[in-house]
């Protein structure tokens, strides 16, 4: 019988080649059998840490949220005011996206399963939406409200919010073309901070811009 600690070691092999073989190959094509061989593992391990190739699945977006839940809250006081709130979420986020504790393999392997997935949605989005992405969708809605003084389900707070993932979003996915457009800037990775920053404040600027009476008849 294996230890705690084998187990866990276990459990982190099978993740670490699920994120391998889901990258390479994409959810449908994936098998349980090639993650187990990288992972030096049995089918029997998949089933006891994880249950099946959608819930092995499903963990690579929780060690994904856990991580990036931590970053946002290890150093946020629960009353910190909207504006404090609302930077340190755009940080994580852009953090999380190119960071990926600086494992540059690991941080290319998760962009193409988020790509594919969003590409290609699988019987997996449902429940991924639901158990990590709405309640991180919740947590941005509620800060966005707050800095516009309404409810969080107001429309507006939802597309502002919207706009505020978009800006972060275009130097994920726009990447390649961002880096031939000016060659001569440091990569994405690179600029976090400077781009957090100006996302931050842009996003302030917005938020106040559309708190105003539109002047359209």
């Amino acid at each position: 019988m294996q230890t705690p600690v084998a187990q866990n070691d276990t459990r982190e092999r099978l993740l670490r080649s699920a994120i391998e073989v889901f990258a390479e190959y994409g959810y449908n094509a994936a098998t349980i059998r090639d993650i187990c061989r990288r992972a030096q593992a049995n089918v029997a391990a998949v089933h006891y840490h994880f249950g099946d190739k959608k819930s092995l699945y499903s963990a690579i977006f929780d060690t994904v949220f856990s991580l990036l839940r931590q970053r946002r809250t290890g150093f946020l006081p629960s009353d910190a005011p909207a504006e404090q709130r609302l930077r340190i979420y755009i940080h994580a986020l852009f953090e999380e996206i190119f960071y990926c504790d600086g494992d540059t393999e690991r941080c290319t392997q998760l962009s193409a399963i988020y790509l594919a997935e969003m590409a290609h949605p699988t019987e997996a989005l449902d429940g991924i939406v639901a158990q990590y992405m709405y309640r991180d969708a919740e947590e941005l809605y509620a800060i966005v409200a707050a800095l516009m003084q309404t409810e969080s389900s107001d429309e507006q707070v939802v597309d502002c919010a919207s706009s505020v993932v978009g800006q972060i979003l275009y130097y994920y996915h726009a990447e390649p073309i961002i880096t031939r457009l000016h060659p001569d800037r440091p990569p994405v990775a690179q600029r976090l901070d400077t781009l957090a920053d100006h996302v931050w404040r842009f996003s302030l600027g917005g938020i106040l811009q559309a708190q105003r009476p539109s002047t359209n008849s």
